[in-house]
């Protein structure tokens, strides 16, 4: 304890007469006024470690003597509490906290302080009160200041300092899987072992290696600085190298990934090692004690067990970029580390994005002063995303692949199978495929250029749905149902074929060649003379008007963002001038009008149910995990109706027995479909194109379809891109396909998934 004792007229102090003297002097020098004969004492003990509290200490003492000198009581000091007593054998005590030196003893300090006041002041020295009040109103104000930042800004500072000691880090959420009508999985997470550095716990070894690098050096401090990260780099670099050795996988720890961590995330574990194999993972846990700051870390990782099945639908994911993120309308945070996740670029990972990632969870580290982790806490726990439940069949699906691969391992083409009656979506292939397995981990730039190289064979192109195609004499249902609609075609009279037709000074070659034709024999010999003479019969309105009602040229809905709408004209483009030229290409498929394959699909369907016009359905539903009631399905709407065709049942009936004779009668384009004992009707169809390949003309070729023709079921569309005709290289394929179907059963209800909920890595911490 300290005491300051105003009682004596000497001044002694342990450092002796002469220490005496000079404070003396400086006493005297900041009060001039004060001296010997007033016998004022003054006693200061304080502790040794506390130098700078005696220093303050005999400075407030001295000036609150000046003061009460200057305000005219040269006998004694006068108080709030004591006014008017005597200067003069008053004493006064301080008690001062106790100041230790750590392990040192302690050591007191006694400074006996003699101010004698001199002759009273004058009371005109104006200069030395204004001065004094000055000095008083400053001491003032810094109490004040004081008391306002400990006491009245106590909660504000106390939010800063917890805001600049914690660090938010976003926990990726369990994403929902994917799985087909009969509950196959498509997309699934699976647990994936990473081995992880904490850098806290390597922080003695950092200063041992800069004291070896140091040595005896003297550095500057640009030169330190440069040291100590070589330093952190060395001691680090060498840990990982003990690792490898223990789970025997080679690893070089890259310096810049290594700096980026440490400058701005160290307070987080560093991925070392990741996807772990079994053997690996048993080494480590047998040797890994011996590993100082590593540990074993799950996380969840997206896995497509089928590989490339449905690849184009399923899309692929890449890395989520860092960034301020909002998850939702009720909730935005920012966050100061995101851990590893994945966003859907493209099908349905995209599409559904928001309902499959879920809602991620968020944990508080505790850093030090040196942004070291101290402590973590999981304060917001992740909720998985919604499971997703497709009209998909895998067993269809995949025989519509192995058919595409079949004719030609390199083929550019697509193929949709179709449930007439509901519009829901059971198979859609397109060639070639990939694996969005490659896409989950890091993907080379060899692998990933070739596959966007724009001449190369596109496989991530979907083209199915983003495919935009002539649909070549396909087109011609819809020339024939509306010329029968509006009374142009009876199917009965013939019509006389010349093996050309002349449009203006155009002659167009017709490969039916010569002879009579009805409907039903210029149906199935595919005459372009017949669709021609009767587009241009029916004119650009009518075509336009049941153009429209297919919603050609418009987006079936199937994948928002994620199909092209394709192109068909429309009364302000014809009325800026057409010519029957036009209209004799567009009457055969070919010129101004451009499908996809999904468009086609639908209009075939409609076809074959009686003119029902279906939003196809690739979603059955969604599978919910409620805290609650527990697992809960909410299926899609089934069978959505867009539109219904103003044709008669009559009229479609005659369209209908047309197209089985394409494939049932044998000079039928599409004969190479036919199956014994099970009836297809449909359409080839072959678009010659501008495009060029070896010095030749590319050609679309198509054949749609549906079946069986008493009791419509399935539409099947089968496109290839650089194909030979429509019955020579689709048509075969469609047969593969009905093959498959006539030996599966029908489509039942969609079955809810009776498996395991979704892999939460993050579920133990939680």
């Amino acid at each position: 304890m300290g005491e300051l004792v105003v009682d004596r007229p000497l001044l002694a102090a342990s450092s002796g007469r002469a220490s005496s003297r000079a404070l003396d002097r400086r006493s005297h020098a900041l009060c001039p006024g004060l001296g010997h004969e007033h016998g004022v004492w003054g006693s200061l003990v304080v502790d040794g470690a506390s130098s700078s509290h005696a220093g303050l200490a005999f400075c407030l003492a001295s000036f609150v003597q000046c003061l009460c000198m200057r305000f005219g009581w040269p006998h004694g000091v006068h108080s709030p509490s004591c006014a008017g007593s005597s200067l003069a054998g008053a004493s006064a005590a301080f008690d001062w906290p106790s100041f230790s030196g750590g392990s040192q003893t302690r050591s007191f300090l006694s400074l006996r302080l003699e101010m004698i006041a001199l002759s009273p002041m004058k009371r005109s020295d104006h200069s030395l009160l204004w001065l004094g009040g000055f000095m008083l109103l400053s001491l003032v104000l810094i109490i004040v200041r004081l008391w306002h930042v400990q006491v009245l800004s106590f909660d504000k500072y106390e939010r800063y300092r917890e805001v600049q000691s914690h660090r938010t880090v976003r926990l990726p959420a369990p994403r929902g899987m994917i799985f087909d009508r009969q509950g196959e999985v498509l997309a699934e997470n699976e647990p994936a072992f990473n081995i992880v550095m904490y850098l806290d716990q390597f922080r003695e070894d950092f200063r041992t290696t800069y004291a070896g690098l140091k040595a005896d050096r003297k550095l500057t401090t640009a030169q330190s600085l440069s040291l100590q990260k070589d330093a952190r780099y060395q001691a680090v670099s060498n840990a990982v190298y003990r690792a490898s050795l223990v789970v025997g996988q080679p690893s070089r720890l890259i310096r810049k990934r290594f700096e980026e961590h440490y400058a701005r995330s160290r307070y987080v574990a560093m991925p070392v090692f990741e996807d772990l194999s079994r053997e690996q993972m048993a080494r480590f846990m047998e040797q890994g004690s011996r590993l100082k700051g590593f540990d074993m870390e799950v996380r969840a990782s997206r896995r497509y067990p089928q590989g490339s099945l449905a690849s184009h639908l399923l899309g692929y994911m890449r890395p989520r970029s860092r960034q301020a993120s909002e998850e939702g309308p009720e909730l935005k945070m920012t966050y100061d580390y995101e851990f590893p996740d994945f966003t859907g670029i493209s099908g349905l990972e995209r599409v559904y994005e928001e309902e499959l990632r879920g809602e991620p969870g968020a944990k508080s580290i505790l850093v030090n002063n040196l942004i070291y982790r101290e402590e973590e806490e999981a304060w917001l726990p992740s909720l998985p995303g919604k499971n997703l439940i497709l009209t998909l069949d895998s067993r269809i699906q995949r025989a519509a692949e192995e058919a595409l691969r079949h004719y030609d391992p390199h083929v550019k083409g697509a193929m949709i199978v179709m449930d007439c009656q509901n519009g829901d979506i059971l198979a859609m292939a397109s060639a070639p495929t990939f694996d969005p397995n490659l896409f989950v981990g890091h993907l080379p730039s060899s692998v990933y250029e070739p596959m966007v190289d724009p001449k190369g064979p596109k496989p991530l192109f979907n083209r199915a749905t983003h495919g935009q195609y002539q649909p070549g004499s396909t087109f011609k249902m819809l020339i024939g149902l509306a010329g029968l609609e509006l009374g142009l075609i009876d199917p009965a009279s013939s019509f006389q074929g010349d093996g050309y037709i002349m449009v203006g000074q155009r002659r167009i070659a017709d490969t039916a060649g010569y002879g009579q034709f009805d409907f039903d024999r210029a149906f199935y010999k595919s005459s372009n003379a017949y669709f021609i003479h009767y587009g241009l019969k029916l004119g650009m309105n009518n075509i336009i008007r049941w153009g429209d009602q297919f919603f050609l040229g418009q987006e079936t809905g199937l994948l928002p963002g994620q199909e092209a709408s394709g192109f068909f004209p429309t009364p302000s483009l014809v009325a800026k001038g057409w010519h029957p030229g036009e209209t004799a290409n567009l009457s055969i498929g070919q010129d101004k009008v451009v499908v996809t394959p999904l468009q086609m699909a639908v209009m075939t369907s409609a076809i074959a149910n009686g003119g029902k016009v279906f939003w196809p359905r690739l979603v059955a539903g969604w599978e919910t995990l409620d805290p609650i009631l527990g697992k809960q399905f909410e299926s899609t709407p089934k069978g959505r109706l867009r539109a219904q065709l103003s044709a008669t049942s009559g009229n479609l009936a005659i369209l209908q027995h047309a197209m089985l004779q394409d494939v049932e009668h044998p000079a039928g384009s599409g004969a190479p479909c036919r199956i014994p004992g099970y009836l297809v009707a449909g359409k080839t169809g072959t678009a010659e194109t501008e495009r060029r390949l070896d010095g030749r003309k590319i050609k679309e070729t198509w054949f749609v379809s549906y079946a069986p023709h008493d009791h419509p079921r399935y539409a099947v569309v089968v496109l290839v891109d650089d194909g030979i005709s429509g019955g020579t290289s689709c048509a075969p394929l469609a047969r593969k396909m009905y093959q498959t179907l006539k030996e599966l059963p029908e489509p039942q209800p969609i079955v809810p998934r009776r498996q395991k909920w979704s892999f939460d890595p993050h579920e133990r911490a939680l």
